[in-house]
């Protein structure tokens, strides 16, 4: 009976090898089809569909690769930028930032530099000009003494006599039990010195996955809570206490800080995963990761672009009848492309949450 079987298995071996290269050739020719037929999800044609209410909370997965690269900080800090910036632009009111190995907590005090300057910036070029008589009407951030790194403070922008802060910090967890210390961090950003409307960031640290749950668990037994009161309302409440979630996330962004190895990007696509994400308020979430495009096709844009231009008409039909294919790394290799988060604006806008009604 062992021989049978063992025959059977080295007649098999080829069958399934053959299998699987079958679907990894059609894999190919059904990407390669897709790259030229589908039209770019340009921010110009977002604007032409029917608009409709951006996600309240918005969740973005920054995912480090295994083997650290020497600019994946970089890449990092420049897609957090992009991603507050483009949040601020759509009316996101709430976004939180993962990626699991505390890269983000490395970089935080340069990227909030970065980001209240950046805010200043643009906030002092969309101000009309004032009469010389007329004080500066700044940004600035409002950070108790408490809340200063070692570093220094964030920024020593001055303070506003009138209105809202247009950065303002704070940390989560501080003496209310907890347990995440002061590692949660939340920034809420005004756009604008007149605007009402804010964006509200939060950078979790790795430890407000897991660690979440074990430590609302300690608390429950600490208060000798009884097992009646312990509901998925009450949980859910407790959970966005400790992160600082006015609401579920409605929208994650996967995106990859370094792009995958040539030989790999020919494979057949790996489905989404969370890379460790809170999973306890992904309860109805639309996930997206933008397909990874396949290597090398974008070298074909010339040639795409001068057929359009061509003077003979088949030629300039067929340069318009073909889609120039898309590098996600035209901006620099790690860091998020606008394509990719228009990607998820369009997936957005067709899928439907209800809640089970």
């Amino acid at each position: 009976m062992s021989i049978l079987l063992l025959l059977l298995r080295i007649v098999s071996y080829p069958f399934f090898i053959l299998l699987h290269l079958l679907f990894v050739l059609f894999s190919l020719l059904l990407r390669t089809y897709e790259t030229f037929t589908s039209q770019s999800t340009s921010a110009d044609r977002l604007q032409d569909e029917p608009q409709i209410p951006p996600p309240k909370h918005l969740a973005l997965i920054l995912v480090p690769s295994k083997t650290r690269r020497k600019d994946e900080k970089s890449a990092l800090g420049k897609s957090i930028l992009r991603g507050i910036e483009w949040s601020g632009e759509w009316g996101v009111e709430e976004l939180s930032i993962w990626d699991g190995q505390g890269l983000t907590q490395s970089v935080l005090p340069n990227l909030m530099k970065t980001l209240s300057q950046n805010i200043t910036q643009h906030n002092h070029n969309k101000l009309p000009p004032s009469p010389p008589s007329t004080p500066p009407n700044g940004p600035t951030q409002d950070i108790s003494p408490d809340e200063y790194d070692e570093e220094g403070p964030v920024s020593p922008s001055p303070q506003r006599k009138q209105g809202k802060s247009l950065v303002k910090e704070t940390r989560v967890g501080s003496g209310s039990g907890s347990g995440l210390g002061d590692e949660v961090r939340s920034v809420t950003i005004y756009p604008g010195p007149s605007s009402n409307k804010s964006l509200k960031i939060h950078f979790l640290p790795p430890s407000a996955s897991d660690e979440v749950i074990v430590n609302l668990t300690k608390r429950y037994v600490e208060r000798k809570k009884d097992v009646s009161e312990i509901t998925v309302r009450n949980v859910d409440r407790d959970i966005k206490e400790q992160l600082h979630f006015t609401s579920d996330p409605e929208l994650l962004l996967i995106h990859h800080l370094s792009p995958l190895p040539i030989w790999r990007s020919y494979l057949p696509r790996s489905p989404p995963e969370l890379w460790g994400y809170p999973f306890w308020s992904l309860r109805i979430t639309e996930i997206y990761q933008y397909p990874s495009p396949l290597p090398l096709l974008h070298h074909l844009n010339p040639l795409i672009l001068s057929f359009r231009s061509s003077s003979l008409p088949f030629l300039r039909k067929l340069g318009y009848s073909i889609a120039l294919p898309v590098n996600t790394n035209s901006d620099g290799y790690g860091i998020l492309h606008r394509e990719e988060w228009n990607g998820a604006i369009g997936a957005w806008s067709k899928m439907e949450q209800r809640l089970g009604k």
